[in-house]
């Protein structure tokens, strides 16, 4: 079967589809499919795609998933397809989202779909989505930009802002170096290093705030994406003890100590607390006071270049203050003793 087109309603002189672009020959299929089925009334169909956003300008992806996907489900069809894009689906709609993974074995499981099994307070009740219109001011900010980042990814490290990723990328490929530093196997260790992230499919994203914070840690939750957090702790230890705010088991017993009570940081007190409640002593790394002061630079200037000049610099130390073992943990950099000692005593060979 040969399709030919007119473009611009020119019938006269008509075009092989074969002579047009990957994309544009996608959307006519597409198209095609959802005439054939707009025109059948008597049956509903069950439309498998796979990757439909291929070739697809990023907004003729969310075009297409507008008219194309959402009008066949419209119509009574049941659409199953598969998609790397965020443009192929609806934030504001996550019940027919489902989320696979690779396990350890290379098998692919399903990380999530129990949509039920969502309990935090800022759920809508009324549609059951924790993304919805009362909380559009941080979904703009912080999901908007990196919902490709949060949905499609294994793992994903929440920093504060563009310097905390300048140096944990840095920090981390310096930590990749040295952790695979006796392994022969690795002919580019460099280049093994700078694409760790990429390979493990970890991903970096910024939550500018501490409240902002709480709601991508919420969302990874949800989603079933393993995450860890990384927040400046705002005050020095003499001012507030970090073992001493985790030892109080609510808000509101905390509420009730001298540390808060004569404190003039409340609010920054109880953003710290529920950062710590919500993410799991194993899941969060506080830099006290700021980054800056852990890293050793001195200035006040935060410009991007004068930190970048720093952290390459020989004065930085990639200690546990910048980079816990439960960061190292979370990369898969902390190396099992019990497995090493197998490996080298009790082998069979």
């Amino acid at each position: 079967m040969l399709f030919k087109i007119g473009l611009n309603g020119n019938t006269e002189n008509l075009i092989p589809i074969d002579h047009f672009g990957d994309g544009f020959i996608s959307m006519f299929v597409m198209a095609v499919i959802q005439a054939i089925a707009e025109s059948n009334n008597d049956d509903n169909c069950l439309f498998i795609f796979e990757e439909p956003e291929s070739f697809l300008h990023e907004n003729h992806q969310e075009y297409f998933y507008k008219t194309v996907l959402c009008g066949l489900a419209e119509k009574g069809h049941q659409v199953i397809y598969t998609t790397h894009s965020d443009k192929m689906i609806d934030p504001f709609d996550t019940i027919g989202l489902i989320r696979l993974e690779m396990d350890e074995k290379n098998q692919t499981i399903k990380k999530y779909n129990d949509v039920k099994e969502f309990t935090f307070e800022n759920v809508d009740f009324e549609t059951g989505e924790v993304i919805n219109f009362s909380r559009y001011n941080e979904f703009v900010k912080t999901i908007e930009p990196n919902l490709n980042r949060l949905l499609f990814s294994k793992k994903v490290i929440l920093v504060e802002g563009p310097n905390d990723v300048l140096v944990y990328k840095h920090a981390i490929y310096h930590k990749v170096l040295e952790y695979i530093n006796d392994k022969d196997d690795i002919t580019d260790k460099v280049k093994y290093a700078n694409t760790f992230l990429n390979f493990e499919n970890i991903s970096i994203v910024c939550h500018h705030g501490k409240t902002t914070a709480l709601y991508l840690i919420e969302l990874c939750k949800h989603f079933k994406v393993d995450y860890f957090v990384i927040n400046d702790w705002d005050f020095d230890e003499v001012e507030l003890d970090f073992k001493l705010i985790r030892s109080f088991r609510s808000l509101d017993e905390l509420k009730y100590d001298n540390v808060y009570i004569e404190s003039p940081k409340k609010a920054m007190i109880t953003n710290n607390w529920n950062l710590l409640n919500s993410a799991g002593e194993d899941k969060i790394h506080f830099n006290i006071k700021k980054l800056e002061e852990v890293i050793g630079y001195n200035s006040d200037n935060k410009n991007s270049l004068e930190i970048w000049n720093h952290i390459n610099s020989d004065s930085i130390i990639i200690n546990s203050n910048l980079f816990p073992e439960t960061l190292a943990s979370f990369l898969g950099l902390v190396k099992n003793e019990a497995i090493k000692d197998f490996e080298e005593d009790d082998l069979p060979f």
